[in-house]
């Protein structure tokens, strides 16, 4: 019997997790060979027992070999076997990958499948030579026995262990980061675990180092510290050089932030992503938020960090600061490099990872999903806040399925309400009557064109008319019956718009509409009704919140019905999503929820969601 241990496997570290695997069977006696194909890794345990047995099955079943040669089959396996139970130590390989195997993004268990050998896997071994090694006899079976693709280079654990030189400083086992990180425990703030091969070793400070850091934070000191992602300024508050929010765990996290599962999960994984979330509205004041109102918030990523975060929950603080420093640290801890990733994070566990490499275009994107000689039609969907949109039928004659353009200034679009829409004058008469300083700030706006081939900048008008001050003026408005209103014409900012549908705390919205119209072989969105939408709720007093969130919800409800029109009129089941607003949790969520579930739906790879 072979057991098959298959992993999803698309890790830049790949040679570190095999290594973790190859250790473990090696110190329970097993030969493991490894092979990876499509992005999933398979680790094949041999349990030689019932192997030999299977083979001597397959012997007496075949009448016309001869007595010698079944003896000849049957010694080939034997001399290798070893007086243990192959099917406990296999076992006990399968119950320790939970206590040796860190909860990794990139690399994660996925399925165990027994595997009984073929006639070809059997037929093999009578044609080897009985001088060979177990691992060269296997080398030469195994690929019969799984249809392992040519191209698949089969290693065994010694290769594995013998090429791995990357033992990480922040690799701990869960019993010893509880071990370390419990202030009632020997061994807490024990750096350097004793029997621990896959843990590189830090450098050690004096004893009580982490404490008198702590000491001086609660003091108020800014602390130049040493990380495993660069030198850091520590603080307890705020600063105009902070860029992250470290909450010291999982309940702080709870605490603190607006979460679910997969956020907790995903956070509190081997690789220590950091993400944006909504600070609950209690604690807001407390946290630096960027124009959207969200935070950048991670978990201790290094375990310095990790037992400053434990002492200073036994004092009830449950987070502190990192800013950028010049300054030099008093110690190094000699640190594994350690990458941070800024993930979007989806309730169902999806997540992309937000980094925008530079000098790319529309085009590099695409190809870098697409391959150019793909025989498949690809519906690409590109939507950003920065750049044109693009909704695209991508093949070896690539064109426009939407084509976006239109004119962004509010007083026009309004206008257009007014010509277009029957009783569109009246709504905005309506509209003057219950918020005239709006109406006021609109028909103060200069008369000029604001073309655009963005469909997000729909959303700055949207903004506009439901009254949404940039959030560098609402400390102006604190003081008005209505905070929506102002005094002065606005800057339209999709920004803030984000920044109340954050603050939306259920799942659905009014529904905005986002139509098409048809004309012959043409089909452009009708983008005045989008406004009209928002300025018909706003008139019956719905919330900015509410409406806020509508508009997004909206949004992918309508990318969704595209999608889904697309697969059954164009037969078109590809579908590649990009752009920074997969960046927007709740358009992300939405469209997550909303898209065809029989679609082959592509997310943006690492690096690759966007171009500046």
């Amino acid at each position: 019997m072979i057991y098959d241990f298959s992993f999803t496997n698309t890790s830049t570290d790949e040679e570190f997790f095999l290594s973790i695997l190859a250790k473990e069977a090696k110190t329970l006696d097993l030969e493991a060979f490894f092979y990876t194909h499509s992005e999933q890794t398979h680790c094949l345990l041999v349990d030689l027992h019932a192997l030999i047995e299977s083979h001597k099955q397959n012997a007496s079943s075949h009448a016309q070999l001869s007595q010698t040669q079944s003896q000849n089959k049957e010694s080939i396996l034997e001399q290798f076997a070893k007086d243990m139970d192959y099917s406990g130590q296999i076992l006990s390989f399968a119950n320790n990958l939970s206590l040796t195997l860190p909860l990794c993004l990139y690399f994660s268990f996925l399925q165990l499948n027994p595997i009984n050998p073929p006639q070809a896997f059997f037929d093999t071994l009578d044609t080897l030579d009985s001088k060979l090694s177990l691992i060269e006899i296997l080398t030469h079976a195994l690929p019969l026995a799984l249809e392992i693709p040519l191209h698949c280079d089969l290693q065994d654990a010694n290769h594995i262990l013998a090429r791995c030189k990357t033992p990480k400083t922040h690799y701990y086992t869960p019993l010893q980061t509880q071990q370390i990180l419990n202030p009632t425990s020997t061994n807490f703030a024990i750096l350097n675990p004793t029997q621990s091969p896959m843990h590189k070793a830090l450098k050690e400070p004096s004893a009580d180092y982490l404490s008198k850091i702590v000491a001086r934070l609660k003091n108020g000191e800014n602390i130049v510290f040493s990380t495993a992602r660069g030198v850091q300024s520590l603080s307890l508050t705020p600063t105009a050089h902070t860029h992250t929010t470290i909450v010291c765990d999982i309940g702080s996290l709870k605490t603190y932030f607006r979460t679910h599962k997969a956020h907790i999960d995903i956070l509190a994984s081997f690789e220590k992503p950091s993400t944006r979330l909504v600070p609950k509205e209690v604690f807001e004041k407390h946290f630096p938020a960027d124009e959207c109102g969200l935070v950048k918030v991670t978990l201790p990523y290094d375990m310095p960090l990790a037992i400053i975060g434990a002492l200073l929950l036994q004092d009830e603080i449950g987070y502190f600061f990192l800013s950028h420093t010049q300054g030099e640290p008093d110690f190094d801890f000699a640190h594994s490099v350690q990458q941070e990733q800024i993930l979007s994070i989806a309730k169902n566990g999806m997540f992309i990872d937000t980094h925008i490499a530079h000098n790319l275009s529309l085009h590099s994107l695409i190809d870098a999903h697409i391959d150019v000689d793909s025989q498949y039609s690809h519906l690409v969907i590109y939507l950003s806040s920065k750049h044109p949109s693009a909704f695209l039928i991508y093949n070896q004659n690539p064109k426009v399925l939407l084509d976006i353009s239109f004119d962004n200034n509010p007083l026009h679009i309004c206008e257009e309400i007014t010509r277009k829409y029957e009783s569109g004058g009246e709504l905005l008469k309506n509209f003057g009557a219950h918020y005239p300083q709006i109406l006021s700030s609109l028909f103060s706006l200069e008369n000029e064109n604001h073309p655009t081939n963005n469909l997000i900048d729909i959303l700055d008008t949207c903004a506009f008319v439901l009254g949404l001050p940039p959030k560098n003026i609402q400390a102006d408005t604190a003081t008005n019956t209505d905070k929506t209103e102002v005094d002065k014409p606005q800057r339209a900012d999709k920004n803030v718009l984000f920044y109340h549908a954050y603050r939306f705390v259920r799942e659905r919205g009014p529904r905005i509409d986002y139509k098409l119209t048809r004309e012959g072989n043409h089909i452009w969105l009708d983008y005045p009704l989008v406004v009209r939408s928002c300025i018909s709720f706003k008139c019956a007093g719905v919330e900015n919140e509410i409406l806020s969130f509508g508009v997004l919800d909206s949004l992918s409800e309508f990318v969704a019905t595209l999608v889904r029109d697309s697969l059954t009129n164009l037969a078109i089941d590809r579908v590649l999503l990009l752009g920074d607003m997969l960046a927007n949790h709740i358009f992300l969520d939405k469209i997550l929820e909303y898209l065809p579930k029989n679609i082959h739906l592509i997310l943006p790879k690492n690096g690759f969601i966007d171009y500046k």
